[in-house]
């Protein structure tokens, strides 16, 4: 059996970033990139895909019911009859509601994994999932941009038009399509970042770190007060590469803390333990 080397960095898994094409380019190398059960193989760069062991649904399973989700996603006009259908068909795994944290208390009193533990991992599953393809449609979308692009500048080349040309066209024919900025896709695409990383602490070991590759969830950290050195601050060297040590400010705060919680929740015990995220210490590129 292969052993690690004990002076190489302790495991690290970007949040809420998952796929390599929407990572700051200064980051790459970091860290692993989440899989929640969909991805068929690791990137072609290289890069390093961390799958939890313990996921509750298989990838067959999983393209099911996204594919019923990016189904019914089509039909409906409103995104909020969307929310309500899946709020009324999975309610019983929903841990806000009085019944669900009834079932998550008695559930840590029985051993093994009973039936509303496993049907709350298969939510949170279900939710990296969904956030996963939303990943890849904003790099399809991005790329179909650039495509596009690329094709009327090579239409006005072929046609030989110049700069004055162009002038006389209608407004904003050679302009392309507006899509090939990820960042601004990702940013008009992006959901609540809270619940994604509930979820992503269900499945992820104790000693795993998370570094934050989205400026939003800094900020929300910064005015929360949870960067001020009140909790433990391990070295960012012990959880990256050495030359990516000195980007990071690393702190350790209990799992609620991270999701700005006042208090722990009796019905979410992976949350009790401590987790450490590094924050970059700026977002320039």
């Amino acid at each position: 059996m292969p052993t690690q080397d004990p002076r190489a960095p302790a495991l690290s898994i970007y949040f809420p970033c998952m796929h390599a094409g929407l990572l700051p380019t200064r980051l790459a190398g970091a860290a692993a990139f989440f899989d929640p059960g969909l991805a068929t193989a690791s990137p072609d760069s290289g890069e390093t895909l961390y799958r939890p062991a313990d996921l509750p649904l298989d990838q067959a399973s999983l393209m099911a019911a996204i594919g019923q989700y990016e189904a019914l996603e089509r039909e409906v006009k409103n995104p909020r009859e969307l929310d309500a259908f899946f709020s009324t068909r999975f309610e019983d795994i929903f841990p806000e509601s009085s019944r669900g944290i009834e079932d998550a208390l008695r559930d840590r009193m029985t051993p093994g994994r009973p039936k509303a533990s496993r049907a709350g991992a298969v939510k949170a599953q279900l939710g990296l999932c969904l956030a996963w393809r939303m990943e890849e449609k904003i790099l399809e979308l991005s790329g179909l941009g650039g495509g596009v692009d690329q094709s009327m500048r090579e239409f006005a080349e072929n046609l030989g038009l110049s700069d004055e040309d162009a002038d006389e066209l209608p407004p904003g024919l050679l302009e392309g399509t507006g899509l090939t900025d990820k960042k601004t896709l990702a940013g008009e695409f992006c959901g609540p970042w809270r619940p994604l990383l509930d979820a992503m602490l269900r499945f992820l070991p104790g000693h795993a770190a998370l570094v934050i590759t989205e400026a939003r969830v800094a900020d929300a950290y910064a005015e929360a007060g949870q960067l001020d050195g009140s909790g433990a601050t391990p070295k960012a060297g012990a959880f990256v590469p050495e030359a990516f040590a000195d980007l990071f400010t690393a702190v350790s705060l209990p799992g609620w803390r991270l999701l700005l919680d006042n208090r722990p929740r009796p019905e979410s015990p992976w949350l009790d333990a401590l987790r450490t995220v590094l924050v970059p210490v700026t977002w320039e590129e």
